[in-house]
């Protein structure tokens, strides 16, 4: 599947350099509601699940990405006000979580059902759902195991392989950077890697590469 990491310009070169993406921590997410995708007004049913999501943080970490590159807002968001990068990927559909929006918090009995997954496809399970308003996002992860006793603090990266392809570089509408400089400085190594630039459509409220 081919997927888009939208990053800032300096630590997207940083990323092309070092062949490394960072890796996110669970609870260092921007939602409070990750993996609390259930009613938790049952304290047995809270409890159990901040425990478990306290687990999966150390045990655990991940890799956020959007099915396209198109969104002016992700840009906006994710990638340095559209001064940024897309760095595009193509990773085996079986490592993907692609994201379920929802509209209300599931009741008791689901729960219950959920607990039926164990370990990493508990995880998993808990990181699938996001509340409908992040739809925008069209977002997809990948699950990534951590070293035991993996400091909280510590960033931690995962490289570049043949199962996170690197196929291209698209360079925000704001950056100055030219497609030209980034393929010549941060990808000598790599000339199949394609490096392109967006800009705002002149029809529609979508970016689109030149």
């Amino acid at each position: 599947m081919r997927v888009y990491h939208f990053i800032s310009e300096k630590y997207g070169l940083e990323a092309l350099e070092k062949k490394t993406l960072k890796i996110a921590r669970i609870k260092n997410l921007n939602d409070p509601f990750e993996g609390m995708h259930f009613d938790t007004d049952n304290y047995l049913v809270r409890e159990t699940l901040k425990g478990r999501i306290n687990k999966a943080h150390r045990e655990s970490g991940i890799l956020c990405f959007s099915e396209n590159f198109c969104n002016p807002v992700q840009w906006a968001h994710y990638a340095e006000s559209h001064k940024g990068l897309c760095l595009v990927f193509d990773i085996p559909d079986e490592k993907i979580i692609k994201i379920e929006y929802v509209s209300e918090r599931a009741i008791g009995s689901a729960f219950r059902d959920a607990l039926d997954y164990k370990g990493r496809d508990f995880t998993k399970y808990m990181l699938s759902k996001k509340f409908d308003h992040w739809r925008y996002e069209q977002e997809c992860r990948v699950l990534i195991g951590l070293p035991g006793g993996a400091s909280e603090t510590k960033l931690l990266f995962h490289p570049f392989s043949d199962e996170m392809l690197l196929s291209e570089v698209i360079i925000g509408c704001r950056s100055q950077l030219s497609p030209k400089l980034v393929r010549a400085t941060y990808l000598r190594t790599s000339p199949g890697i394609v490096v392109t630039k967006v800009v705002p459509s002149v029809s529609e409220f979508k970016m689109v590469k030149l």
